[in-house]
């Protein structure tokens, strides 16, 4: 009997590392992060470009998503690529789309109306400390969700 509970706790200790093994490579690195946010505040950046040439207005903000993409990416972990969104995955992601597509659009109205030159700066850098603090926070959610086991 004792060896059966014994045998019992070892299997349930090494489900539960699994899982946290599991978890942990669903996660991913910090820098795709970094790399996100990064793009998202160009984004909010670009009412500064309103007043370039049009070519320019264009081609600045792809060329630099572009060299932030060849610097900060990596061969991403194939875990997280089998990731599928679930209905609670996703209201999380809409949510944080809509979060930072309401904060670059209010800044670009503020910044059209009323001139204010710093409003499009602040809003990138919000955008990119709300995305490089929330955006693990999310990950690790989605990769406990994932690796919790279906009964």
């Amino acid at each position: 009997m004792e060896t059966d509970e014994f045998e019992a706790r070892r299997a349930l200790d090494a489900v539960e590392a699994a899982k946290a093994l599991n978890a942990e490579r669903l996660r991913r690195p910090k820098r795709y992060w970094i790399m996100l946010g990064s793009f998202l505040s160009i984004f909010a950046l670009l009412p500064y470009f309103s007043g370039w040439p049009p070519l320019l207005q264009f081609a600045a903000p792809l060329i630099a998503v572009v060299v932030i993409a060849v610097v900060a990416a990596r061969k991403q972990p194939t875990a997280v690529r089998k990731i599928r969104l679930s209905g609670r995955m996703s209201a999380q992601l809409i949510g944080f789309a809509v979060v930072a597509g309401i904060l670059a659009g209010a800044s670009r109205a503020v910044y059209s109306e009323q001139g204010w030159w710093w409003v499009p700066m602040v809003a990138a850098i919000v955008m990119f400390a709300l995305v490089t603090t929330v955006g693990p926070l999310m990950d690790r959610s989605w990769a406990r969700q994932v690796s919790r086991v279906r009964e």
